[in-house]
């Protein structure tokens, strides 16, 4: 938050001066600056219109309860304002037929659906889930109709969220489809995104050249401000720092009042990076804190618990879900060729504070809310919604 104190004001009616309007005045009692994450704020902008998204994939929200997602299939990242009411019910109901019910939607089964991302609202407290229809005669992924958004609001209703009536941004991330690990899954412009005071941080994962690997994203939203970055990171596995190597997912870590970037690479090394180190058109070392094993690909990250407590939770093709210490993600003596926390060749060697988390194994996406998680775990023939406790 901005500090607040006296300041000089104008006349202001509606966003221009007043009619009449002669001068600036001295205002008479302190007047508070709007916060960069205020719905207000990062909504400026947005209108309502039509939309010509390709996909509907990874999503974030701001704490005011802004939902950001990834076009995947077409490099963009838009912004929704969803209109939300305010709830202090428990976002933990479960959801025994999940997988029937957002397939039935899709006009498909259970079998032929992709969980994207989960997501939960700050404010609804309602679990949101993207979803990609992956069977039938039109498989195309980039064809949005093939795409949907659900709503599943604490009680446990299941509605599909009306895209064409909410007031939107957009900013196109360029690139062309580019990077899959071992042929799994569809080629993407996007792999992940997260939002940080008033930005949307996206990693980018083009065939062109790595130095757009890392995309920030200003909200509200402006072309001409978008920044892109290269990154370089020392590789465990590979023994030797790396430029050519696109961040797979990536959360943002906060320790006390500071946020920090932490991003994970194929055959996996977990890197922090200071976001304060981004800086257009030059290169942002990251601090390589762990090794999670070679011949795998990460998929998703979180990072959860109390600020500067947190721990990570990262999805791995290879071995499932891990857990990471937070005393590990905050290491600055054993990081990079110093780097002590390593599970070795494809993540099988235990290591202290690097652990496995057998109750989520399976799990297709996760999201962590202040007193648990939210998981969509498989269940014989279908999907479930599952309220879980923290790791």
């Amino acid at each position: 938050m901005r500090s607040h104190g006296f300041r000089l004001t104008a006349l202001l009616s509606g966003g221009a001066l007043a009619a009449g309007a002669i001068g600036w005045t001295l205002s008479t009692r302190a007047q508070a600056e709007p916060s960069p994450d205020s719905k207000a704020a990062l909504t400026h902008g947005f209108t309502k219109g039509a939309w010509d998204h390709k996909s509907i994939g990874p999503l974030a929200f701001s704490p005011s309860g802004v939902l950001f997602f990834a076009d995947d299939q077409a490099g963009a990242v838009y912004g929704v304002d969803l209109g939300e009411t305010p709830s202090k019910a428990a976002p933990y109901m479960k959801v025994p037929d999940l997988g029937a019910t957002l397939a039935a939607r899709l006009g498909t089964t259970p079998a032929g659906i992709q969980i994207k991302d989960v997501a939960v609202s700050p404010v609804s407290h309602a679990t949101y889930i993207s979803v990609r229809k992956t069977d039938g005669g039109d498989q195309d992924a980039a064809n949005p109709a093939n795409y949907a958004l659900f709503a599943v609001d604490p009680g446990g209703k299941v509605t599909p969220v009306d895209l064409a009536g909410k007031s939107f941004g957009k900013v196109a991330v360029s690139g062309k489809p580019g990077y899959t690990f071992r042929g799994m899954g569809v080629p993407r412009v996007i792999g992940d995104i997260a939002y940080a005071k008033g930005r949307v941080l996206v990693a980018a994962l083009s065939s062109e050249q790595f130095n757009s690997n890392l995309v920030s994203v200003p909200v509200p939203f402006k072309a001409d401000g978008v920044e892109r970055y290269a990154t370089a990171i020392y590789h465990v596995s590979h023994k030797k720092q790396e430029t050519a190597s696109p961040v797979q997912t990536l959360t943002v870590y906060r320790d006390g009042d500071r946020e920090y970037l932490m991003a994970a690479y194929v055959c996996t090394p977990v890197v922090r990076f200071n976001l304060e180190d981004l800086k257009a058109g030059q290169v942002a070392t990251g601090v390589t804190v762990a090794e999670l094993g070679s011949g795998n690909r990460p998929m998703d990250m979180i990072a959860y618990g109390k600020s500067g407590h947190q721990s990570l939770l990262l999805n791995n093709s290879a071995f499932g879900i891990l857990k990471v210490d937070g005393k590990i993600a905050k290491e600055t003596e054993a990081v990079n060729e110093k780097t002590t926390a390593d599970r070795g060749g494809r993540g099988m060697t235990p290591y202290p504070g690097i652990e496995v988390v057998t109750a989520l194994k399976d799990a297709k996406a996760y999201a962590a809310t202040e007193g648990g998680l939210v998981v969509v775990k498989p269940t014989e023939g279908g999907l479930m919604l599952e309220p879980m406790p923290l790791p």
